[in-house]
């Protein structure tokens, strides 16, 4: 291969702005072209391909955050995804994930072999420390976990330490959610479990031999150095460090199980899982045949299970204690079962809280009122709409909030739509003399409205079922300080105390 002159070169160059095409550049000049090509690339500046015009991605906006995020904050797609909705990202999931494909950091992957595990066969348990921001401060929990290898369903509990109290816990408050044991559960070396000593030796801790013979379940302790062979367990805690720990706040270790079990029956274990491609909960359910029964005697001490309808309060009714569920479960039956220390609401199979018990009469969890306001669509837009019926409404107003804290939103709702039905006067001279009863709750605004005797089952309008004595009485706002059998003789048509 003959090198060109300068001189070749130039005249190729020459020659090729006029013909603009490297066959005709390389029959005028005699050249081949790969000579021409090489001749061309000797000035860049003298022909640029054109450039295509990238399109716009709703990303583009966000891409100096996402970095920061993914690289900075190391958090998964999920929870990007979540800081950018915030901010005004409207795009998809998919687009989002793609790119953080290509911007994390890809660490080098060493192939393994696959291992099976027949379902019902296996579990594994380990422990993870994690620094969680509780209480205002960061502090470190112990964060102990275990995985039905077959339909890879998670049981996590979080804990201040590792002790054998600790993992006895852990244990029987996984065998009573899932209601089954499985044949063997493996462990790494750990002094409250068991460890190797020797070659072919190994210690059990007799008081965890104790608890695994109640229950029927065998120990394997795995010998060092077979990291992979303890993988169900070991790398959902990164899961749950990306997906649910990092940069959260909770308010103490109760709010941080809490919210650990939320996540687990909402999220970790209902997702589609990368390896099987199917959700936990629906291989638990092929699977529970093939575990073991929790023992008679231990099931009984576990738990005891009551049904319950979740009351208006969004709350269920326990010892004359009231505890806090989901709100949009509202007017459904629910299970409760109650633990020696705990209860939990479960619906539909699904686990949707876990209360410590209380000696206050209402028990509502953080998470629940989040959701309540978000349902109850802003209560400032709600108390601007009931200041609206007047003067009183203001010391109705304070009385809700006093007295049913909450739950006054709900009230408040249920009062203007009486004002839509009856007319705001009426309601009112309602709230003026329920107020001077101390009668704060929007069933006793209808009570002083119709009446104790009238029925709504009742085919007339309900506007028109108001006798017009108690109608104009109230729209006076003027109520007199009388008791409430008062108005049940203004319904029997005994209206001649009103003039």
């Amino acid at each position: 291969m003959s090198r060109l002159s300068e001189e070749q070169q130039k005249n190729i160059q020459k020659v090729f702005q006029k013909t603009a095409s490297i066959r005709q550049t390389a029959k005028q000049t005699g050249h081949s072209r790969k000579a021409v090509r090489r001749a061309l690339g000797c000035n860049q500046s003298l022909h640029k391909a054109p450039r295509i015009k990238k399109r716009k991605s709703k990303l583009d906006p966000f891409k100096a955050k996402i970095s920061y995020l993914v690289k900075e904050k190391k958090l998964s797609a999920v929870r990007v995804l979540e800081d950018i909705r915030e901010l005004g990202y409207t795009g998809g999931y998919s687009i989002l994930k793609d790119h953080i494909r290509i911007i994390r950091p890809k660490p080098a992957r060493v192939p393994r072999p696959p291992i099976d595990h027949r379902p019902g066969v296996e579990g594994q348990m380990d422990w993870s420390p994690h620094n969680v921001y509780m209480g205002g401060r960061q502090v470190v929990v112990h964060t102990g976990s275990i995985v039905l290898c077959y339909s890879r369903y998670l049981f996590m509990r979080h804990f201040t330490n590792e002790t054998i109290e600790s993992v006895v816990r852990l244990h029987e408050e996984a065998f009573a959610e899932i209601n089954a044991v499985p044949e063997l559960i493996t462990y790494d070396n750990m002094t409250t479990v068991g460890r190797h000593t020797g070659p072919g030796k190994v210690w059990i801790n007799p008081v965890f031999k104790r608890f695994a013979e109640e229950y029927d379940f065998k120990i394997v302790i795995l010998p060092p150095g077979k990291k992979e062979r303890h993988g169900k367990v070991e790398r959902p805690f990164r899961y749950i460090e990306d997906n649910f720990l990092r940069e959260r706040e909770f308010s103490d270790l109760e709010d941080l199980n809490n919210k650990a079990d939320a996540w687990r029956s909402q999220t970790a274990n209902v997702r589609i899982h990368g390896t099987t491609r199917e959700r936990p909960v629906d291989r638990l359910a092929r699977e529970k045949s093939l575990l073991k029964p929790v023992p008679w005697n231990k099931s009984d001490a576990f738990f005891k299970e009551v049904g319950r309808r979740v009351n208006t309060d969004f709350c269920v009714a326990i010892d004359l204690k009231r505890y806090s569920a989901n709100p949009s479960l509202i007017g459904k039956w629910v299970q409760v079962r109650l633990f020696r220390e705990h209860l939990e609401i479960w619906f539909e199979d699904t686990l949707d809280c876990r209360h410590a018990y209380t000696d206050e009469k209402r028990d509502v969890l953080p998470e629940h009122k989040e959701i309540y306001r978000k349902m109850t669509n802003q209560q400032g837009l709600l108390k601007d709409a009931f200041l609206r019926l007047g003067d009183v409404a203001q010391q109705y107003y304070d009385g809700l909030k006093r007295t049913r804290t909450s739950a006054a939103g709900y009230h408040m709702n249920r009062i203007l739509k009486y004002a839509d039905r009856y007319g705001a006067d009426v309601v009112s001279g309602a709230l003026a003399h329920a107020a001077k009863f101390d009668a704060f709750s929007a069933e006793s605004i209808l009570r002083i409205i119709q009446g104790k005797k009238l029925k709504s089952s009742g085919k007339v309008p309900v506007r028109e079922s108001i006798p017009a004595n108690v109608r104009d009485f109230l729209r006076t706002c003027s109520v007199e300080q009388e008791k409430p059998g008062y108005y049940d003789q203004l319904i029997n048509g005994k209206d001649n105390q009103l003039k």
